[in-house]
């Protein structure tokens, strides 16, 4: 004889415990700060990087469960290699959001392989993760530029050192002081 397992049922108090705190997310959630338009993201996309041609910039802004993106983004080829590379303003995805998107950012990562490498470094003041494998010549930077707009470059068939360069040719500090407009006055 099988015995069965009943559900128990969660009591009304259960029930208003877990609707205060979904209110509570709700909340937060839809408390998102103002972005940089992705216009000015998009300004800070190299027109050409050394040896590829830019063959796509694109931008947009996006909102959703109450949590704003800004972003663009650029593609660059030289033949069947390519490097793409990503700056949004993470601000109105609110603290926590954010910190998930760099968790990296509060770690010191140094691991190598046989073929290729991770680590988190910095370019100038701001810390960066460095990711790259030798053997099929493809790699990932991201920069986390004044707390929370985030550049990552992705390299497909390109040496390292291109990779390196292609980001190098962001003003990181430009970027990172960018304020999202003020609100028009009602």
């Amino acid at each position: 004889m099988q015995g069965s397992v009943r559900a128990q049922q969660p009591s009304q108090a259960d029930m208003a415990e877990f609707m205060k705190a979904m209110q509570a997310m709700t909340a937060a959630a839809s408390n998102s700060a103002p972005v940089v338009d992705f216009r000015a993201l998009k300004a800070l996309l190299p027109e050409s990087l050394d040896g590829f041609t830019r063959t796509s910039a694109t931008g947009e802004k996006n909102t959703a469960m109450g949590m704003t993106v800004s972003q663009a983004e650029a593609r660059y080829e030289q033949g069947d290699a390519s490097i793409e590379i990503n700056v949004s303003d993470n601000g109105g995805m609110g603290g926590l959001m954010s910190f998930a998107q760099a968790a990296w950012a509060s770690s010191e990562i140094d691991r190598e392989t046989d073929t290729g490498f991770e680590r988190t470094t910095a370019y100038g003041s701001h810390k960066a993760r460095e990711e790259y494998d030798n053997e099929d010549q493809r790699g990932t930077i991201e920069i986390l530029a004044g707390g929370r707009f985030m550049v990552k470059a992705t390299g497909y068939k390109v040496a390292w050192e291109a990779l390196q360069a292609a980001v190098k040719k962001i003003d990181l500090d430009a970027l990172a002081a960018l304020k999202p407009a003020s609100p028009a006055a009602p």
